[in-house]
């Protein structure tokens, strides 16, 4: 990379929960000298992906909202006051708990997003989808 690089946020593929566009994916392969992907969400109350890994850990930033994520058997209620971090393999998924909007940054610690999602008798959300500019 030769100098700053500006993605616009509109070209970047979307994560699609119940007919919305929940995430944007940043991922590093794409681009010139990325070594870091990332999620950058914006989910409605009640939403979230299914439960699912990573090869790599995952950070992450909440800037606003509570979130509950589930990671490894554990609960945890987050808000903008914490950064999470998931191990690399940990069956993991997160709900926007309400009443707004939550925000967060979701950093993937690899050039490559990877997503392998796992059988959990919880999850009834059959509208998630991935979302490709100009598809």
């Amino acid at each position: 990379m030769t100098g700053l690089q500006v993605i616009a946020k509109s070209t970047l593929p979307t994560v699609q929960i119940n007919g919305e566009a929940a995430a944007h994916i940043l991922n590093a392969s794409k681009y010139d000298g990325l070594t870091v992907s990332a999620f950058i969400v914006d989910v409605a109350p009640d939403a979230g992906p299914p439960r699912h890994t990573h090869p790599y850990e995952e950070v992450f930033v909440i800037v606003d909202g509570t979130v509950r994520l589930e990671a490894g058997g554990e609960k945890l209620d987050a808000t903008a006051e914490d950064i999470c971090v998931v191990p690399a393999g940990m069956p993991h998924k997160f709900t926007n708990l309400g009443p707004g909007r939550a925000r967060m940054v979701n950093i993937h610690a690899a050039v490559d997003v990877v997503t392998e999602f796992v059988p959990d008798d919880d999850d009834h959300n059959e509208s998630y989808a991935y979302n490709r500019p100009g598809s």
